[in-house]
């Protein structure tokens, strides 16, 4: 007796191979389906109102086709194989449709693909096994499809942040300094909620390099502790903003000089920031920190705009202490803090602190020094100035250079 043979393959698979591709096929052009999606995607999935009926009717048919080729290939799909993703994701974004919305849309475009193949398979013949292995298939193309288009959404979302950054940073610095065109100027008054006929103030504050980033910040939370709301800009070296409503009092801008310009409207911006600019300019001469205006500087800004009157008061009252070394420091210590202190002794010497006698004897030897009167009026101005000028620092070298 000859030898049995072995068992004979299965010849079901290449059966059901040939019926498997019909019923896809089937599946590819049922309209109904695709109408069927149309709807349900209106109906259940916000966001989706408003998009255009042949461009929904094109995603659904490239889902279709993606699912068939899916199941066909018979392999798990990574995010990076998932083209469509990309295209969906991107004409989604552009049509201002979040991100949860489009996944809910396309597992709802899928759910109906899969029943319509559950529908079709007990008639078609196809085995419980070859349905269960294309469920595995479409949950993980969910799955690549989901992940591809939130990471493609978070691209886009990137990319208008910096664009979107970019264009306002733009428009504050034309805004502030030129004479921007009246439409121009009053788009970006509405989108970044500036008024254009209420009272608005240009500030500038220098920003040198590598560290606008950082007088950013400090800009930013002494605006929020002051209560006012602030749009500033790198331009060049310096920081260059909108402030749009009055600050709390009393709340100092630490370790920052900002020149504030005077009151305008929003057309008027440029004139604003010059004053703006003379204040800045003038502040930092004689050591002025936080917000600091035209107005708040007073007598002041002579101290900028005359640097001759600034050598003649030098050469008057702080020359003579040249060749006193250390102690000329402590004299002119003495007068700064007797003016700063409204001329009070006690006070002055309590600020330094020294004692009250020895506040006395230096001021004393500055008046024997220099010859001034403390008790003139005039004195004590031209002392007031040539001390805001800061010269009194070169005393440290022995010379007036």
């Amino acid at each position: 007796m000859s030898a049995p043979l072995p068992p004979s393959e299965p010849t079901a698979g290449p059966q059901h191979s040939h019926q498997w591709e019909e019923l896809l096929g089937q599946v590819s052009g049922d309209q109904a389906m695709v109408n069927q999606t149309l709807a349900d995607l209106r109906s259940k999935v916000p966001g989706y109102e408003n998009v255009p009926t042949p461009s929904l009717e094109a995603s659904v048919r490239r889902n279709i086709d993606l699912t068939i080729r899916t199941i066909r290939d018979g392999l798990e799909p990574a995010p990076d194989q998932v083209a469509e993703a990309d295209a969906l994701a991107g004409e989604r974004y552009a049509q201002g449709v979040p991100i949860g919305s489009v996944l809910a849309g396309f597992r709802v475009s899928l759910s109906l693909i899969f029943r319509n193949i559950l529908a079709r398979a007990p008639e078609a013949g196809i085995p419980t096994e070859q349905i269960l292995t294309s469920s595995t298939l479409l949950w993980a193309l969910g799955d690549a499809f989901s992940t591809r288009a939130v990471a493609v959404y978070q691209e886009k979302e990137v990319s208008r942040a910096v664009t979107d950054s970019a264009l306002r940073a733009e428009w504050i610095r034309n805004v502030v300094t030129t004479s921007m065109p009246p439409a121009e100027r009053i788009r970006g008054a509405t989108l970044h909620d500036v008024p254009t006929n209420e009272p608005i103030r240009a500030i500038v504050l220098n920003a040198p390099s590598g560290a606008a980033v950082d007088r950013m910040q400090r800009l930013e939370s002494w605006a929020q502790e002051a209560d006012t709301r602030v749009l500033a800009a790198v331009q060049g070296s310096c920081l260059v903003g909108i402030m749009v409503e009055q600050p709390i009092e009393n709340v100092h801008a630490t370790g920052l000089t900002i020149g504030l310009g005077e009151a305008t409207t929003l057309d008027e911006l440029p004139r604003s920031f010059q004053s703006a600019s003379m204040a800045l300019e003038a502040a930092e001469k004689v050591g002025r920190t936080g917000l600091v205006d035209l107005a708040e500087l007073s007598w002041q800004l002579g101290v900028h705009a005359c640097p001759e009157t600034t050598e003649i008061l030098y050469r008057l009252h702080l020359a003579p202490l040249e060749n006193s070394g250390e102690f000329s420091q402590h004299i002119l210590e003495a007068v700064e803090a007797y003016l700063n202190h409204r001329m009070s002794i006690p006070l002055a010497a309590r600020s330094i602190p020294v004692h009250v006698n020895t506040l006395r004897y230096r001021l004393q030897r500055f008046s024997e020094l220099t010859g001034a009167d403390l008790g003139d009026l005039n004195t004590l101005i031209e002392l007031a100035w040539v001390l805001a000028s800061g010269r009194h620092r070169d005393l440290n070298s022995g010379s007036a250079s």
